[in-house]
């Protein structure tokens, strides 16, 4: 249903309100989100813009606004009802005008409010495409103005990427990454992280341009990382069939650090080990890197090239404490007053959510 009428959308929504924005006599959406675009006007763009009429309601004896009235609206096809409601979605609230669409050839024949008070009562002078105010006591239909049209000053903004998800991500807690191995170049299965010692592993393709640039940037920057106590770790995911591929590159791009290859399945595991990590998963694109640390933990993602700032930083991340830590995620900056979870709660939830 949402891809038909296009609300198919990658937004994490939370708030939408209906109402006729434009005033064409038919309803648009206002969607309000967490990540963005944070805000999304959506314009009906029907054509039959007269195929509706809609009500405004004002009580005397009830409540000024008339919440927990009925529309009754017969026309010659039928009968159709509206109830006016306050609140109706989280954080959001719609027009107050209850709205009916109605056919090409369809004509109104009666109109009828249900006030709040318990009585009821009959309203004339009402033709389709028209807008109305139905005040308690009159039994008129009140032709409703519309009100001045509310315009934006539209700019342009660049978007660098097409990806509006950040670039890297700092971990709240030191997060258990699975145990794995890979096969390095002599054939020699070695498992990730054995050496207990800092690991900034990157995970390439050969078919990536981008690959071959964070392999040659990652040579440039292979001793400095290494100086910082942290072990640079490459791998391809060709996989043993594509071996040729992947030592090409390798030379190419004049990497001398350590690399290897990982199969297909472990690779799966790392992909379901960050979709249990986030409420929105992101496919992985390449390269795709990962900070641990000499315990086995993850404290940082990074999604794309790992720059001059990014490495330079990487000591600090490795020596956090865990309210530190917990203070600086980007998503959780702020003070906190409770202690963070701690990693036995991490390992229990990684492994449910991996599980399902």
């Amino acid at each position: 249903m949402s891809h038909l009428s296009g609300l198919g959308l990658d937004d994490d929504g939370r708030a939408l309100a209906v109402c006729d924005w434009d005033r064409d006599g038919d309803q648009d959406i206002w969607l309000r989100n967490r990540n963005a675009p944070r805000l999304r006007l959506m314009l009906n763009g029907s054509e039959n813009n007269n195929a509706s009429v809609s009500f405004c309601l004002e009580g005397v004896s009830c409540n000024r606004d008339a919440i927990g009235a009925k529309v009754s609206l017969k026309t010659n096809n039928g009968i159709m009802v509206r109830s006016l409601r306050a609140g109706e979605m989280f954080l959001s609230q719609s027009t107050k005008c209850l709205h009916f669409g109605m056919g090409v050839n369809e004509r109104v024949m009666n109109v009828v409010v249900s006030w709040p008070g318990g009585g009821e009562e009959s309203f004339s002078g009402v033709k389709r495409g028209g807008r109305y105010l139905l005040k308690e006591g009159e039994g008129e239909a009140i032709e409703n103005p519309l009100p001045p049209e509310i315009s934006f000053k539209v700019q342009d903004i660049d978007v660098e990427k097409k990806n509006l998800v950040s670039d890297y991500i700092y971990l709240p807690v030191e997060v258990p990454f699975p145990q794995l191995s890979y096969r390095a170049p002599d054939a020699k299965m070695k498992k990730l992280g054995a050496d207990a010692i800092p690991l900034l592993v990157t995970f390439w393709e050969s078919s990536s341009d981008d690959s071959a640039t964070e392999l040659m940037f990652l040579e440039k920057e292979r001793l400095r990382i290494n100086s910082l106590g942290i072990r640079a770790l490459t791998l391809s995911v060709d996989g043993i069939e594509s071996a040729g591929l992947a030592y090409d590159l390798i030379t190419k791009s004049k990497y001398k650090g350590d690399w290897g290859f990982i199969t297909e399945d472990l690779f799966g595991m790392i992909k379901r080990w960050q979709r249990a990590l986030f409420e929105r998963y992101v496919d992985i694109e390449f390269p795709f890197s990962l900070l641990l640390n000499g315990k086995g933990n993850c404290v940082a993602i990074y999604r794309s090239h790992v720059s001059d700032g990014l490495i330079q930083g990487m000591p600090q991340l490795l020596r956090m404490d865990s309210m530190t830590r917990w203070h600086n995620a980007p998503l959780l900056r702020g003070s906190w007053f409770t202690n963070p979870v701690n990693k036995d709660y991490v390992r229990l939830f990684l492994g449910k959510r991996m599980g399902e």
